[in-house]
């Protein structure tokens, strides 16, 4: 098993919005796992604060064409250093509401040391992530490739959506979230390209185009983290995709067990007002 270290000389640490350790098999998607460092010094050094227990950094790319929004490319990286990142080509779709879901069919998962993690979330909050303004980019542009940012820590979620050609902070949160991806990998917004990103890791695995490993990962991923629901969805998905309509069927069944409260809510939130009927429809054909 590799593992992903920091460049020498590099003072930036690694992040990366979904986290676990996984055993790698024939068929299994490359995992980076960074081991923690037990080291006297480390113990003696005083807590941080960083990062909080809540944490959670998810970046998306999507392709926008009217009303239509397809997810191209998603990172996501949680407090226990998990990076998980994915890229979509491909979509299952409600033939009724016409609600899409990616199929990341393309996945490279690494874990990073505590104190790479701990490092990134203070770069971000030191660039201002939680206090930029919702809408970042060029006004007026309504179609083509946007971004969709979610910061949370300490308690508060903070939402950003970019359009555009990026400046400002917000080129260089992204320019910090770069430089945590895998080799040649990279987000597709105007502007980025204009501001360098140097990469701070080594030994970070490529994505690899397997459906059925991608699968497998995201079961792994489940086992350890079993509520989470981007999981759930990310699953459900590469099992539509896959014909697994038994491991689908179960998928559904956890994730609208977990959201049900949500969705009776008398406010729910944005995400929990995906029904479980839109997903029914989503199901293989028996």
């Amino acid at each position: 098993m590799r593992t992903a270290h920091q460049r020498s000389g590099q003072s930036s640490r690694a992040l990366a919005k979904q986290g676990r350790t996984f055993a790698r098999s024939s068929s299994a998607i490359w995992l980076a796992l960074t081991l923690a460092a037990s080291a006297c010094k480390s113990d003696a050094r005083a807590k941080s604060i960083w990062p909080p227990a809540d944490l959670e950094i998810l970046v998306e790319e999507l392709q926008v064409d009217g009303a239509e929004a397809r997810v191209l490319r998603r990172f996501r990286a949680g407090a226990d250093g998990l990076v998980a990142y994915g890229t979509s080509s491909r979509s299952v779709e409600d033939p009724e509401t016409h609600t899409l879901l990616p199929v990341f069919d393309r996945l490279s998962v690494y874990r990073l040391v505590p104190e790479s993690i701990r490092a990134l979330a203070r770069k971000l909050d030191k660039a201002g992530i939680a206090e930029l303004d919702r809408v970042q980019g060029e006004r007026g542009v309504e179609e083509g490739t946007s971004l969709a940012m979610e910061w949370q820590a300490f308690g508060r979620r903070h939402v950003v959506t970019a359009r555009g050609r990026l400046h400002g902070p917000m080129a260089e949160i992204m320019a910090l979230v770069g430089a945590h991806l895998p080799p040649g990998e990279g987000f597709g917004l105007p502007g980025l390209a204009d501001r360098p990103v140097v990469p701070v890791l080594r030994g970070v695995p490529a994505p690899r185009l397997d459906a059925a490993a991608a699968f497998e990962a995201h079961e792994r991923m489940l086992a350890e983290r079993p509520e989470d629901e981007g999981w759930l969805l990310d699953a459900f998905a590469l099992a539509c995709h896959l014909e697994k309509r038994s491991n689908a069927e179960a998928l559904l069944q956890r994730w609208s067990d977990l959201t049900a409260a949500e969705r009776t809510a008398p406010f729910p939130e944005e995400e929990s007002r995906l029904a479980p009927a839109v997903l029914q429809r989503m199901l293989p054909r028996l």
